[in-house]
């Protein structure tokens, strides 16, 4: 069947921040370009409106109210009515996250014969799966996917194993899939532009390491910072590196007191949350995720599409993307050892960095590019992929 037109199903999205926004905006801009209608239908915060074009894309946003749980509800019931009434408008719904909404999805898919996707966020133990294992209602939420069987996109080889080794999820209908990077925009910059990347964004032509995403406890960035505290007392004269950690979060308060207290205040600066990152991919030598579970980081993907090496923990996307000694160093989150080795390398030696950046850029290219990611999610949605 021919993949005409797609329902986007998001109970956030832009101009919100976050990973699954990012992905279902730059995933419903890349499916335009293949002349596929695409609808995304969310909810509307305070001051925006209920239908706008981005692009091609049009943004439908559904008026709720009440506290988050509510809030939640009023959108689930609205989204299923919606999905009823419009059935006609799309072939295909694809949610999200699986959450509440999601729900709402796999019921009108039953009554309208949609196909229905549903992406799975977060890395294992911080995933929807496990999460919703601790409440009564997210308990009955998975009793009812495992009915319906609606077909989950798994963004990591990690929780694919976790839930295919499971009984309690052995109904489940699982696909291993993965996020996708613009390849054209996030590019690598040539040796001058990268010393001028670094002045722009007000640093000089030391190593930079860059850390983006939200400041959270199982980010490990506290730890993270006391390992490179370490490095600094142990190697004289003291390394030409830097580090910027970008985002926010509720460790930020945290992790400023953290960095005077460990004396690194020269060598580490927290921007907070930036609306633009490519400057500071195109500035960075190496990537930082230090995370104790995660995902398919979609700014690990951005800085890798821009040539920088990755510096992550063994977990999740990172472990699946990243080839060790090759386009990056991977190591035990737990393991301040693995980790310190990691640092020392890169600070060792430098053209480490671009060598495995260049490799980094050629796996985004070749296996994680939004365009490729794209064309299988149409043979997904027509049902002709296996």
């Amino acid at each position: 069947m021919k993949i005409g037109s797609v329902l986007m199903l998001s109970q956030t999205f832009h101009p919100a921040i976050g990973g699954a926004e990012k992905q279902a905006l730059e995933i419903s801009r890349a499916l335009t370009g293949r002349g596929v209608k695409v609808t995304v239908l969310t909810r509307q915060p305070g001051g925006l409106p209920a239908e706008e074009l981005l692009g091609e894309v049009r943004v439908k946003r559904l008026p709720v109210f009440g506290p988050r749980a509510v809030d939640s509800t009023v959108f689930m019931i609205k989204s299923f009515f919606w999905l009823l009434a419009h059935a006609g408008e799309y072939d295909a719904v694809h949610v999200h996250l699986a959450s509440s909404p999601a729900v709402a999805a796999v019921l009108a898919g039953r009554l309208t014969g949609r196909k229905i996707l549903i992406k799975l966020g977060g890395g294992r133990g911080v995933d929807e799966i496990t999460l919703s294992q601790k409440s009564l209602l997210g308990r009955l939420k998975l009793a009812f996917f495992r009915a319906a069987k609606p077909e989950l996109l798994v963004m990591n080889g990690e929780v694919l194993s976790w839930l295919k080794a499971s009984k309690e999820f052995s109904g489940l209908r699982l696909r291993l899939f993965r996020n996708g990077v613009d390849t054209g925009r996030y590019t690598p910059p040539l040796y001058n532009e990268k010393i001028n990347a670094k002045t722009a964004v007000g640093f000089d032509n030391a190593v930079m390491f860059l850390f983006v995403g939200r400041l959270s406890p199982e980010k490990r960035m506290k730890e993270f910072l006391e390992a490179w505290a370490e490095i600094f007392s142990e190697v004289s004269p003291a390394p030409r590196i830097r580090l910027v950690i970008v985002g926010g979060g509720p460790e930020e308060a945290a992790l400023k007191r953290a960095v005077a207290d460990l004396g690194v205040a020269g060598s580490v600066t927290l921007t907070g949350p930036k609306d633009d990152l490519l400057p500071y991919y195109r500035a960075a030598d190496v990537f930082v995720l230090p995370s104790i579970s995660e995902g398919l980081s979609n700014s690990m993907l951005e800085a890798m599409a821009c040539g920088v090496a990755v510096m992550a923990s063994r977990v999740g996307g990172a472990r699946d993307a990243i080839t060790q000694g090759v386009s990056g160093c991977l190591f035990d989150p737990l393991n301040r050892v693995e980790l310190k080795e990691c640092l020392r390398g890169f600070v060792a030696d430098r053209s480490l960095a671009l060598k495995m950046g260049e490799q980094a850029r050629k796996t985004a290219v070749e296996n994680y590019s939004m365009a490729r990611v794209a064309d299988e999610l149409m043979e997904i949605y027509s049902g002709s992929a296996s």
